[in-house]
């Protein structure tokens, strides 16, 4: 014989079902079927001090790995060596910012960006390999002092950039790196003044991809 369920029975499992279309929602926020393509540089750090760093730069440091991940003056990269969530990148252009004050500026400017060698790797693969003056930074500041020279990586204008001839593709979940190698130039040795410059000197170098990135709508 077939009887009603109590109405507070009847309530529970509404009630239930509802907290489990919450649920599903919390746990999908992903729109799907949905990507969307933005302009949007990923970068990261080998140097940001005043004075000596904390912890000495070693040749063949590579970038994009997971010290600085949490710091967005240091890199905006969430994951240890790849995109995050499946997302995919192209690597339109390429740029290095260089930015050195206090005692050593000339001197640093000039050595880093003489003896500086950049390799990109993408998987197993070096896709893209050249000296630091051939990353031009295209922004920073730019103007002429009565007293203190001002210095730059090539002129601070979007134009002014090392745009790939053919674009570097970055696919889901593909690691990803760059290594920064110095070779110094006779008895000068650029990393040497980077480790232990004057208490004075302010030294930042930053790696940048730009490009186009691609992920999920949400």
């Amino acid at each position: 014989m077939w009887r009603e369920a109590p109405a507070r029975a009847s309530e529970q499992f509404r009630k239930g079902a509802e907290s489990n279309v919450q649920l599903k929602e919390t746990n999908m926020p992903r729109l799907h079927g949905y990507r969307e393509r933005l302009h949007q540089p990923v970068w990261d750090t080998l140097i940001r001090c005043h004075g000596n760093p904390s912890t000495a730069i070693v040749n063949s440091t590579k970038l994009f790995g997971n010290a600085n991940i949490g710091n967005l003056a240091l890199t905006n990269l969430q994951v240890a060596g790849q995109l995050a969530s499946d997302q995919t990148y192209v690597i339109l252009a390429l740029r290095c910012w260089l930015f050195f004050d206090g005692t050593n500026r000339r001197a640093n400017y000039l050595d880093v960006t003489s003896q500086l060698f950049w390799t990109l790797t993408v998987g197993n693969k070096p896709m893209f390999q050249a000296p630091c003056w051939y990353h031009p930074s295209g922004g920073g500041v730019w103007g002429y002092d009565a007293t203190t020279s001002i210095f730059n990586l090539g002129t601070p204008e979007q134009g002014a950039i090392l745009k790939l001839a053919r674009p570097i593709v970055v696919p889901v979940r593909q690691n990803f790196a760059v290594s920064a190698d110095f070779f110094a130039i006779g008895s000068v040795v650029a990393l040497d003044q980077l480790n232990s410059g004057a208490t004075d000197d302010t030294k930042n170098i930053m790696y940048m991809l730009d490009g186009l990135q691609t992920r999920d709508v949400q």
